[in-house]
């Protein structure tokens, strides 16, 4: 009996084998890595919201949550930046809260996201001492993403060009100078209205 073995047999075994674990690996499906980051990547809408808080440690005083809200191009709220329950608020329009999507969503911010539509609630119960919180929220879901101290104004320095409204622009500014980042050529009182509380 011949106990030789056929290196061609050989090889062919070895070829199916490595066939069969590739094709038993998972596959991406199609549109599964637009899952992966489905609320920053979705298209925005009048439903959808940012939200920014930072509380310095040590800091004397509370900073208020930064929420971005849509309205339309032509709604008086867009010269306005009122303080609710949820923090204080700066309306954009719907091309501007869509480059803001699209700049968090290429941040190097850490990102969780659940397909749950949540609420922001009360600005006293954001998270925020020593790192920079961030919630999107959309029809599509809830995100949420932080960044480090040391990273902050640089972070937020990147997304300055995504909001064109003045009062929007100015009251993300604001925030940015609040917390001790350089902005330059900022006037911090160039909207007397936002140190009223009505």
């Amino acid at each position: 009996m011949d106990n030789k073995v056929n290196p061609s047999t050989e090889f062919e075994k070895v070829r199916l084998v490595v066939l069969l674990v590739f094709l038993l690996l998972p596959l991406p499906c199609p549109g599964q890595a637009a899952d992966k980051n489905r609320v920053l990547s979705a298209v925005a809408d009048e439903n959808t919201a940012v939200r920014f808080f930072y509380q310095p440690g040590g800091g004397n005083y509370f900073h208020l949550p930064l929420v971005f809200r849509v309205v339309g191009q032509n709604d008086p709220r867009m010269k306005t930046a009122p303080i609710a329950l949820e923090g204080r608020f700066a309306f954009v329009s719907l091309s501007e809260m869509q480059h803001l999507l699209g700049r968090l969503a290429r941040s190097k911010a850490s990102w969780r996201e659940s397909d749950k539509v949540e609420a922001f609630g009360p600005s006293h119960t954001v998270r925020g001492a020593g790192y920079l919180d961030i919630t999107v929220i959309s029809p599509k879901g809830t995100a949420t993403g932080s960044v480090e101290r040391n990273s902050i104004c640089g972070f937020l320095a990147s997304l300055d060009s995504a909001i064109t409204t003045p009062r929007a622009l100015w009251e993300f500014q604001k925030f940015r100078w609040d917390d001790a980042c350089d902005v330059p050529d900022f006037n911090s009182q160039a909207y007397p209205d936002h140190y009223r509380y009505e």
